[in-house]
């Protein structure tokens, strides 16, 4: 998983407790379109940078379809609980136009900005195998001090915030609207975020 910041190196993750209610928001609302995917889901709060990637890992297959979502952050307004909705607000948008175009949506390869739900967010499709690169990045020494894991809670980055009613807000009608009509689409056409990718179409096996 790769920053989108140059100067984003020490990083903590996400508390396992924001970790595992994120996965639970995703099963909830996906219930029905998940099917034997594994939800993969990793956070990490750098100095100036917010990330989080959601997974779907096929059993048998070594691609992976990761929507990630990075947005700037500011210790000093300790507004990392922010950024994370806005990153699962987005990543759920993603995920929701992969399953409803059938995995053949245009989704950006590197990481390009968006504006969403009236803040700036930058996003991006990835197809890397969260084990594999784990391992990989192990042989290759990538987890040592050069890119420090602090894996206990960070609460200043969190602003001391509860995670039961933090994370648990109903996203039914905020995050999955109903189909919009033209004139709608019109109005919200400057700030359509990761829902104008369903215009696209892929090639088949260009995720695989």
């Amino acid at each position: 998983m790769q920053p989108r910041l140059k100067t984003s190196k020490k990083w903590t993750a996400f508390p396992k407790e924001y970790t595992e209610q994120i996965e639970s928001v995703f099963q909830e609302n996906f219930s029905d379109l998940l099917g034997s995917n594994k939800l993969v889901i990793e956070g990490r709060i750098y100095p100036a940078e917010v990330m989080l990637r959601v997974g779907l890992a096929q059993p048998g297959r070594i691609s992976q379809a990761n929507f990630e979502a990075s947005m700037d952050y500011d210790p000093q307004k300790k507004d990392a609980v922010d950024r994370i909705h806005n990153c699962i607000d987005a990543t759920a948008s993603m995920m929701m136009d992969y399953f409803e175009s059938d995995g053949e949506s245009e989704f950006p390869r590197t990481w390009q900005e968006f504006p969403f739900n009236g803040v700036k967010v930058y996003l991006q499709f990835t197809t890397e195998n969260t084990d594999l690169e784990a391992q990989a990045n192990a042989l290759l020494g990538e987890d040592d001090d050069s890119l420090v894991l602090e894996e206990q809670e960070n609460e200043d980055a969190l602003d001391r915030s509860e995670v039961d009613e933090t994370l648990s807000h109903d996203q039914d009608e905020e995050d999955f609207p109903e189909d919009e009509t033209e004139e709608d689409d019109e109005e919200d056409e400057d700030d359509s975020g990761p829902r104008m990718f369903g215009g696209g179409k892929k090639k088949k096996g260009d995720m695989h």
